[in-house]
């Protein structure tokens, strides 16, 4: 709990200050979870190219920010071709084809999704759009957690078996919850008087993507043979364990936001 209010109150900092507060400090969080995740099937087994992943998922971040959709397909065809030159050149010459392709899905996984908070923070409207994205995340975890604990019964998938169906429908419903009834007054969410529109909506994308970014996390946790991705966080697990819905939650959120014309430029 004390980790998950430092954590909390560290990004309201972050947001209160501008966009190279949260820009910095996502970039930060994203480098350590791609680090997380490069260790964990490492020790499955593996040979990513852990620095070169790290550094193209900074890269991402930073790239989208700075030169918006561009970037990323420029940074991810660099990705494609250093990583080949990694494994062709001999610096680590074992099973090529396997570990190129576990080192591009790390860096699909955490840089390109985790990319959409720099596209986001690139328009003026940005930080409210992020937030937005936090604080529905922070209420599906909490709501699914909570409601779980009380009332779950049911098991939900096999790839994860400690969470139901009630933990799911209730983190739903409380994301749901949060973005209609905080999110609608945060800019650009409900900007007039009333106009909950935009929340709503946004409410129906985070409560169908945030629970298959979690599953999606426990299946391939299930598949590497472990509990947590990491210990950074005490009590927590490590940071892809916190983030895993945020994931696939920034990029609905970013086009939810295109579709709807909340950005400005």
């Amino acid at each position: 709990m004390v980790t998950g209010v430092g954590l909390g109150a560290l990004a309201l900092v972050a947001f209160r200050i501008g966009a190279n507060a949260p820009l910095a400090l996502t970039t930060v969080l994203l480098t350590l979870a791609a680090g997380e995740f490069f260790l964990a099937v490492r020790r499955s087994g593996y040979q990513p190219a852990a620095l070169l992943g790290v550094t193209a998922v900074a890269a991402l971040n930073l790239g989208a920010y700075w030169r918006f959709e561009a970037a990323i397909p420029l940074i991810l065809a660099l990705t494609v071709l250093f990583t080949l030159f990694w494994y062709l050149t001999g610096i680590d010459r074992q099973a090529p084809m396997l570990n190129v392709s576990v080192t591009l899905f790390g860096v699909l996984y955490v840089g390109f999704l985790g990319s959409f908070v720099g596209l986001m923070l690139s328009d003026p409207n940005g930080i409210g759009m992020l937030l937005a994205a936090v604080l529905c995340t922070a209420g599906y975890d909490t709501g699914g957690l909570l409601i779980g604990r009380m009332f779950g019964s049911s098991p939900l998938s096999a790839v994860s078996p400690n969470k139901t169906m009630e933990g799911l429908i209730g983190g739903m419903a409380v994301a749901f919850g949060v973005a209609v009834l905080v999110v609608g007054r945060i800019t650009p969410f409900g900007q007039d008087p009333g106009a909950l529109g935009t929340a709503f909506v946004l409410g129906i994308v985070v409560a169908l993507a945030a629970p298959l970014g979690d599953l999606c996390e426990s299946m391939i946790k299930r598949d590497l043979g472990i509990k947590d991705m990491g210990s950074i966080l005490p009590g927590h697990g490590g940071l892809m364990d916190r983030f895993d819905a945020l994931l696939f939650v920034l990029p609905a959120t970013y086009f939810a936001a295109r579709l709807m014309d909340l950005f400005t430029v």
